[in-house]
């Protein structure tokens, strides 16, 4: 991938994270993406070795694409992501104890799954890395 396809792509990216900000650890829509989340890790490796190797290196924005690799975690297929809990909804229900019980297991299994997706970018990102010399 060329640095003017990548930077078009991360832009993307970029644009909705700032339209999206995760709010909680209940995930955001996969079908968000701009692209798939293989081409967009891709194109942050691009601008990573760009600016990481630019003198001076601008630490913010090598801090900032890291960063936004990792984020690739919170985007989950749009049927795993919890919405917010509604207290309205849950106090009209004829079970409130068992909406909120349900809301948080749902919420536990997304973070859970978001943990761990990022645990497994964070490596490839340092393998990535110290590959480059970054």
């Amino acid at each position: 991938m060329n640095l003017e396809n990548a930077v078009k792509i991360v832009e993307e990216y970029g644009d909705i994270l700032s339209e999206q900000p995760i709010k909680n650890v209940q995930g955001r829509l996969m079908s968000l993406l701009p692209y798939d989340k293989d081409t967009i890790k891709e194109a942050i490796k691009v601008e990573l070795m760009y600016v990481g190797t630019a003198e001076p290196r601008d630490e913010e924005i090598f801090g900032t694409l890291q960063l936004s690799f990792l984020q690739l975690a919170s985007f989950l297929p749009d049927s795993e992501v919890v919405p917010t809990f509604d207290v309205g909804n849950a106090i009209e229900s004829e079970d409130v104890c068992q909406d909120y019980f349900q809301y948080l297991a749902r919420s536990e299994k997304a973070s859970s799954h978001i943990l761990e997706q990022t645990s497994i970018l964070v490596s490839e990102l340092g393998k990535f890395c110290q590959d480059s010399g970054l």
